[in-house]
Formats: C-alpha cells, structure tokens, sequence
C-alpha cells in the first residue's frame, strides 16, 4: 500500500508538474492529528490534500527523478505491546501486492521512538523494473525512509510519515537520511 502511494505520487509529479500549487515551505502541513513543516530543501508541490493524507513531491536532479514526503492516518487494531506493532507493521508492509514490477533490494524495520510515539522506522531500496518515465520506460530504484507510528493520543491510530526518492541506478542522493531526519524532526501528534 505505502509504495503504491509513492509510486503514484512519482508519477502524478512526472506528468503535472506544472499545474500542482507551490508549497510554502513556512506553512504547516495539517492532517487529523499530525501537523509538521514541508521539507525545507527545493521547491515542493502538493500532490494529495485531505484531513487523512498529505504528499508533496519535488523533482530530482533528472526530470525523471523525483522526491515525494507523505504524512497519512490508517486504522490500527488494538495493540498491547510494541513488539506486536512491529509484528503488525512487517506483515502490513510485506502484503503489498507482488505484481513483479517492484524486487525489493534493502528492507530494514526496528522499532523505534519519533516525537513521543512508539513507531516502527523503516528504509526500504526497491528496484522498479517498469517505471514510466518521459518517453517511455525505464529501471529505477524507489529508496523510502519512514516511519509507522502508533499515534500517542489514540492507540488505534496509526500515522505513516515517509521521505522517499526515485532515481536511476547510480544516482542516489547522499543527503537522503539527513534531509529525511529534518523532515520527520518536525513532526508533532496533536489532539483530534
């Protein structure tokens, strides 16, 4: 579910560019109780707004390559310790669908703290063997360093807070984790 939301950010990005409104990096970004600040390095565009989801995305270095940051409620089932929110976030994670277009490479979960809540911070590498590009298609890795938390207010909301790239082999951004770190610094869980 999590990569199909950047996939379909990227390619949103890709193709309309030019018609997305322009985010001020000084104004916050609100969801039901989440609220934080846009990433505060380029130019980034909205790509979904509602109460339950947020996404902005940039362009990369290569007009094909793109940067997308998503801050998005899902329902949790009553949870009674941490290691079943890990165990409940793997097998979340893993249930993607297997369409064959996406070879996961690297994919690394620990439970972890961010602001409060009890999450579980993730950084997954995926090859996508299809992915559209300006004329045509292409092999590009998808690289996603996020967090899945248990919102501190509501035990029965989870909050997915994610800074993902998409580039050609070759390419990765060296400032990925800094620049993701400093988003998800500014992450708050607020009352509903």
């Amino acid at each position: 579910m999590f990569k199909i939301i950047i996939l379909v950010s990227s390619l949103f990005l890709v193709s309309c560019v030019t018609v997305a409104p322009v985010v001020n990096s000084n104004s916050p970004i609100n969801i039901y109780g989440v609220t934080t600040f846009p990433p505060q390095n380029g130019s980034w565009v909205v790509m979904a707004a509602s109460g339950y989801q947020s996404s902005l995305a940039r362009k990369g270095s290569n007009k094909n390559e793109s940067f997308v940051v998503n801050v998005s409620i899902f329902q949790l089932p009553i949870l009674d310790s941490d290691h079943k929110l890990l165990e409940h976030i793997v097998n979340s994670r893993a249930s993607t669908p297997r369409t064959g277009r996406f070879e996961n490479q690297q994919n690394i979960e620990n439970l972890s703290t961010l602001n409060g809540a009890v999450c579980v911070k993730y950084h997954s590498i995926s090859k996508d063997t299809n992915a559209k590009i300006e004329g045509g298609k292409a092999l590009m890795l998808l690289e996603s360093i996020g967090y899945n938390c248990q919102h501190p207010k509501k035990n029965t909301v989870g909050v997915n807070i994610e800074y993902s790239s998409r580039y050609f082999e070759g390419s990765e951004n060296s400032s990925l984790e800094n620049d993701s770190d400093a988003f998800f610094n500014n992450v708050k869980f607020t009352e509903f």
